[in-house]
């Protein structure tokens, strides 16, 4: 561990660091010292991110911009206020398939309901004509569709015509549920439509944010492929006799073309990208700790037993 570095950090987090590094625990080194873990240049182990991350973020940490940056900044606004959108719709496919439960029950009632007052109002139009049935004939059966009193007493008349009422009421209560039922249907269907359009979109704005960042990493690897090569030739002379010749296989002319080992590689873009920020080493590539630390050229934590 570069005991400078670590000895300049207060005393809880240089014991952190220290107990982490001990324990080989890259991750918690890196959270302890506030790096990002997205950072492909932030550590050095033995499984290096791919080399043309690696030469994107290292061109970027020469202060290399993109001629697809401003695009690349508006597509992700534009991406974050649509991902924002969708967590606030919720889960729109559940508040349909409800809606959608609620009107066919409030159109099954509605139904049910008018055939109920239907049968009352002929029932009340037969007690009223002396052809329904009679209150006593209720008495015995229960049923005013069993019997018929000719008379048509006026208890009779009486009772259906409040059951009549009251089947009237509800079936205008079902009525209005039902409208209220529709509308709602109506605005979870347009929700629905409106999710999945922005679903689509979504979808689309990642693609073509993936596309800058594939077109900006191609670019910026490809312009600090020289400054590369050359740190892979200095790693060949500063740091000659390492067991295993690990530079060996050609160079060539850009990142697609590199043969060499991959961790070199990744040691490589580390120094050519001037960092100032701190490095967290877990690779075996460099024969001792001085030599890591001043070929990188950055402030540098050993993570591993001493």
């Amino acid at each position: 561990m570069t005991r400078e570095l670590v000895d300049r950090l207060d005393p809880p987090t240089s014991e952190v660091i220290r107990r982490a590094a001990a324990e080989g625990d890259v991750a918690r080194v890196c959270a302890a010292l506030g790096l990002d873990p997205e950072d492909p240049l932030a550590t050095l182990t033995n499984r290096p991110p791919s080399l043309w991350h690696a030469l994107a973020a290292a061109a970027r940490g020469r202060g290399r911009d993109h001629r697809a940056d401003d695009d690349r900044e508006r597509l992700r606004s534009e991406l974050d206020a649509v991902s924002a959108t969708l967590d606030a719709a919720g889960d729109a496919s559940e508040a349909l398939a409800s809606a959608r439960r609620r009107a066919a029950a409030a159109d099954s009632d509605v139904e049910r309901l008018r055939e109920r007052a239907a049968t009352l109002r002929g029932r009340l139009t037969q007690a009223r004509e002396g052809t329904g049935p009679t209150s006593a004939d209720l008495g015995r059966s229960g049923d005013p569709a069993d019997s018929a009193d000719p008379d048509g007493d006026a208890a009779t008349v009486e009772s259906l015509r409040d059951d009549f009422a009251a089947a009237t009421r509800a079936l205008t209560e079902a009525e209005t549920e039902r409208v209220a039922a529709e509308q709602a249907l109506a605005r979870a269907t347009e929700r629905s439509r409106s999710v999945r359009d922005a679903r689509e979109r979504r979808l689309r704005l990642r693609d073509a944010l993936a596309n800058r960042r594939r077109e900006a990493r191609r670019d910026l690897a490809r312009a600090v492929y020289p400054a590369f090569s050359d740190a892979i030739s200095a790693f060949r002379s500063d740091v000659a006799g390492h067991a295993g010749d690990p530079v060996s296989g050609g160079i060539g002319d850009g990142p697609g073309e590199f043969e060499g080992d991959a961790v070199v590689a990744h040691a490589a873009a580390v120094r050519i990208a001037r960092r100032s920020d701190p490095v967290v080493v877990a690779a075996d590539c460099f024969p001792g700790r001085e030599v890591a630390r001043e070929w990188l050229g950055s402030p540098v934590v050993f993570v591993g037993s001493d």
